[in-house]
């Protein structure tokens, strides 16, 4: 065992997560999903001010979204992103999230929060009037599933997610649908945190979690309730793979020299076969297009 391999995090990180999965199997109540909303409104609204913030700048043509069709993927209970979308002009955005849509008073009163905020084009469209509380069917449209696994009405020119590809099971099915579902010439932005997740993360080191063999890792963190442990550069290459070209990989978080050189012969041997370049990255965007026109 070395510093950087914590089986304690390890051990109750699996025990939780195989109760979990023991209780979804046979239909036993659980607590309620740990969602934003569920820790109040102005945590909710602090983190969807960040994320729209973090969108917006990363969009490398606002004014193009006018009259678009937009796929916001892994929204969670979220909906200030694609209300941001609905501001800049997009005429509709295709919702596409695992677990059931969740609404409530409070995401109404949080989404009304940003209206006005400095910066931010947010105008309040996304749910409709009325009772009970529903998104306007004439702008959004939630589909729950993985993306790969389910099909889309229409082609977009916008697809998006924000903290979500760390947690997908199957990269080359997700971009393979990215290439089909984003028209030519179209665009995608995904901002992704390759760090540790629940008990492997702040204030334990980044790349700690990293440590796991495989095989370990796997029983440890089961499918679907995870950060998969993917690096940088297989995102890059199955965008590229399923047609995206003219990557812009922006680093919003890379790890520390001097912690990457004392960890790197503890890292399991799918990170040691990589560049420390690629596995520094902690935090980043990708910008890419799909190629044609």
């Amino acid at each position: 065992m070395t510093q950087f391999t914590h089986y304690r995090a390890a051990i109750k990180t699996g025990f939780f997560g195989h109760l979990t999965a023991f209780k979804l199997k046979h239909n036993i109540k659980r607590r309620p999903t740990n969602r934003v909303m569920h820790q109040g409104i102005s945590h909710a609204v602090e983190r969807y001010t960040r994320i729209c913030k973090t969108l917006l700048a990363h969009i490398p043509d606002p004014a193009s979204l006018k009259d678009a069709v937009i796929s916001e993927i892994g929204c969670g209970d979220c909906f200030a992103a694609a209300d941001m979308m609905l501001g800049l002009g997009a005429k509709h955005v295709h919702l596409v999230e695992f677990l059931p849509l969740e609404l409530s008073v409070e995401n109404q009163k949080a989404l009304d929060a940003l209206v006005g905020q400095d910066g931010l084009p947010n105008q309040g469209s996304l749910l409709d009037d009325g009772e009970p509380l529903r998104l306007n069917p004439k702008k959004a449209t939630y589909h729950q599933g993985l993306l790969e696994n389910i099909r889309l009405p229409q082609k977009v020119d916008f697809l998006y997610s924000f903290d979500v590809l760390e947690h997908v099971e199957d990269l080359e099915g997700f971009f393979s649908y990215c290439g089909e579902v984003v028209r030519p010439g179209g665009v995608m932005v995904h901002k992704f945190d390759l760090s540790g997740h629940g008990l492997f993360e702040d204030p334990m080191p980044p790349l700690d979690f990293q440590t796991f063999p495989k095989w370990l890792f796997d029983l440890i963190f089961l499918k679907y309730q995870r950060a998969v442990g993917h690096f940088a550069d297989e995102f890059l290459s199955s965008m590229e793979k399923y047609g995206f070209t003219d990557l812009k990989i922006i680093p919003i978080r890379i790890a520390d020299p001097e912690y990457l050189d004392e960890i790197w012969p503890h890292l399991r041997a799918e990170a040691r076969g990589r560049s420390k370049d690629i596995v520094k990255l902690l935090d980043l965007v990708v910008i890419a297009t799909r190629k044609g026109s």
